[in-house]
């Protein structure tokens, strides 16, 4: 594809029945959930679990330009893994900052997520570059058909599963645990 040519890709919203829970984001950190699906929609599943578990909104690019002078507390920052990267739309809006959060937690989606610390590496350059502190990372499975993959119908079929689903929610909940321990500097 020519460089100049630019895709418009929509954020995918579930509409699946929210289910309660019993955690709660007690000290009312302002929290959010960054984050890109395209092709299967598997970070939008892990988003949603994720943001229904720590009370987050859940934020495509273009409305994190509109709201980008609000202050975050806790921002989760994620896409599907394409060529061994976050998606170009996240990294390309990480870079231009108008206003950091005060902590970010990185995730994705990827047909080999055993190779998470590898795929985040751009992400979490861009935001020690910008002194973001990162407070955990995960790389959840997703079912992935790029390239010859989709001859065989892909890998991590099925996934994310309702096992992943609960997987992600604790793992933002221990986000939301970490940012409310650690020490914020005063503005």
């Amino acid at each position: 594809m020519c460089s100049h040519v630019r895709l418009k890709i929509p954020c995918f919203r579930l509409k699946a029945k929210r289910q309660s829970n019993n955690f709660r984001n007690q000290n009312a950190m302002k929290c959010a959930i960054l984050f890109v699906s395209v092709h299967h929609h598997n970070t939008a599943k892990i988003s949603e679990a994720m943001g229904d578990a720590i009370g987050a909104e859940l934020l495509s690019i273009a409305e994190a330009k509109e709201r980008a002078t609000e202050n975050w507390d806790l921002l989760g920052i994620g896409s599907g893994i394409f060529f061994a990267s976050h998606h170009k739309s996240l990294l390309r809006f990480c870079s231009h900052w108008t206003n950091r959060p005060k902590a970010a937690f990185l995730f994705s989606t990827a047909g080999l997520p055993s190779l998470g610390w590898f795929w985040h590496r751009s992400l979490r350059a861009i935001l020690k570059r910008q002194q973001i502190p990162i407070l955990a990372e995960a790389c959840f499975p997703g079912w992935d058909t790029v390239g010859p993959l989709q001859w065989i119908g892909g890998i991590q079929q099925g996934r994310p599963n309702p096992s992943d689903l609960d997987r992600a929610a604790r793992f933002a909940r221990s986000a939301l645990v970490q940012a409310t321990q650690r020490p914020h500097p005063e503005s």
